[in-house]
């Protein structure tokens, strides 16, 4: 056990000192999801039917991506035909008409948020590293809420993609920062639990965001209710520590000895001078990494490649079902609803599963269900008839059973990375493996995009890279139950992961000591 983590341990492996900063990290995530997933219903496109008593239109019924005669429209005159809509419903598709040649400009929308992620994911991993997570997390989370928010009063579909795409920035680099700064404060016992139960917020935006979009419907009011209360996340500043782990391989003793007295005295914990000498004896004279690190052993690039490729996956079989939501058919709420109870409830299992099975174990079994069930789907898509039995068969395999096991393995990924890369370079390896998520994600609408070319497109691309990510995943190490390295030289030494003693592991849950 690292001297790091022996001091955790004294001064609480998870009490009201950590619960506090976990809150705060939790509200920037819950305002920071509204941002991002809004665009499910911000960018969704209804079908579209003929206009009554027209002589150039005389189809019947209405007619989504996929159907036999969805590009008719685009043959007539816009005056025959009209969006098959219910309610208030608008969104950035019916108010600007993009459709036919500028169909794609929606999925482009997505992409771009996703992709200026990928560069706000590496920026703020270099710059959390270098000058601290806190520094980084408050204004990308600000950046993120204040564009969500302006974006809704783009006149333009160009100015709104602008927004979109500074929110992705923020996005990209938020996130990330702030699960590390969470976890740089967890002793062992509590970091599956903790890992998880930061996602939660996720969970709970997504279940509100479902309810909201049903009642507001139109994407300008859905974008202001949702994004404005993150813009005040700044007041959180001078409640938020600087990470423990980052002001000791920075050299900063002093300042994180300051930081223990507080969560001692937070957490009722009573910590001895010899304790506080243990700091400044080893892991704060590293030098802080950069992203060549990643690439200084055979072992390290492995783990990298590795690391990249699997975010990659996973973030686009999650994005790819999230934006399926629209497309799938029946009531696009509802499936959205239904994917995030999914969710739910695959988070409130996930931290036994991975705590019993393994990180490893669990995300590879989890990649290759969501393999099985997303060619499910594919085949059900491909010999779809219109009944109501193919519809359910569709939303059970796709937005229920892949998202549920996509979920276990995005989450078992995201602490699983935290535990597999030393602190010097661990904000650097996980941002730019979050980076190669927004890569995937990216890539996602134009999956979804491809139904219009054929309907198993989209589900069998997804099914082919979760079985290939879950056989490559295999040759990683297990790193459940065992200290976080501090540093490169104890992989490249293989003297990392020392096994850790649960039961010598502090054992009070927010209580006093």
């Amino acid at each position: 056990m690292t001297t790091t983590e022996r001091v955790i341990k004294k001064v609480g492996s998870f009490g009201w000192y950590q619960l506090r900063v976990f809150a705060i990290i939790s509200y920037a995530v819950f305002f920071t999801s509204f941002v991002l997933m809004v665009m499910t219903f911000s960018t969704a496109e209804p079908p579209w039917k003929c206009k009554a008593n027209s002589t150039s239109c005389t189809l019947n019924g209405t007619f989504k991506a996929g159907d036999k005669d969805y590009e008719h429209r685009c043959q007539i005159p816009r005056k025959d035909w009209e969006f098959a809509v219910e309610g208030n419903f608008d969104s950035i598709v019916t108010e600007w008409d993009l459709v036919c040649d500028t169909a794609v400009y929606a999925s482009l929308t997505n992409s771009l948020t996703f992709l200026l992620g990928i560069f706000g994911g590496v920026l703020a991993s270099i710059l959390s590293d270098k000058f601290g997570r806190k520094t980084v997390v408050f204004p990308f989370t600000m950046l993120t809420c204040t564009c969500g928010f302006l974006s809704a009063f783009a006149q333009t579909y160009w100015v709104f993609v602008f927004f979109r795409a500074l929110a992705g920035i923020g996005l990209g680099g938020a996130s990330n920062s702030g699960y590390i700064l969470v976890m740089e404060y967890i002793g062992v016992r509590y970091r599956g639990a903790v890992g998880i139960g930061y996602w939660s917020s996720w969970i709970l935006s997504l279940g509100l965001l479902s309810l909201l979009g049903y009642l507001i419907q139109d994407w300008r009011i859905l974008s202001i209710s949702t994004s404005a209360p993150g813009m005040i996340f700044f007041l959180f500043w001078w409640f938020t520590p600087e990470s423990l782990r980052w002001l000791l391989v920075r050299g900063k003793t002093d300042e994180a000895k300051k930081t223990l007295k507080t969560a001692a005295r937070v957490n009722k914990k009573v910590i001895l001078d010899d304790d506080m000498n243990l700091l400044g004896t080893d892991e704060e004279k590293e030098r802080l990494g950069d992203i060549r690190d990643l690439f200084v052993s055979r072992s390290m690039a492995h783990r990298t490649l590795l690391s990249w490729f699997c975010w990659f996956v996973n973030g686009l079989v999650y994005y790819g079902i999230s934006l399926s939501t629209p497309t799938v058919g029946g009531n696009m709420y509802l499936n959205f609803f239904l994917s995030t109870v999914c969710e739910a409830i695959a988070m409130a299992i996930a931290v036994p599963i991975l705590n019993r099975f393994g990180r490893k174990k669990t995300i590879i079994v989890c990649l290759w269900l969501s393999g099985v069930v997303m060619i499910t789907a594919a085949l059900l898509s491909y010999y779809d008839d219109g009944s109501q039995g193919f519809l359910a068969g569709k939303i059970v395999s796709a937005m229920v059973l892949g998202k549920f096991f996509i979920t276990i393995s995005y989450d078992g990924v995201y602490l699983y990375s935290s535990e597999l890369f030393p602190t010097v370079v661990r904000n650097t390896a996980t941002g730019t493996s979050n980076a190669s998520s927004r890569v995937g994600s990216t890539l996602a609408p134009y999956i979804v995009y491809s139904q219009r070319l054929h309907p198993m497109t989209p589900f069998a691309i997804m099914s082919a890279t979760a079985f290939v990510c879950g056989i490559l995943f295999t040759s990683l190490p297990e790193t459940n139950k065992k200290a976080m390295p501090d540093t490169v030289k104890q992989i490249c030494g293989n003297t990392e992961g020392d096994k850790v003693d649960l039961q010598d592991e502090d054992t009070t849950f927010l209580t006093e000591g």
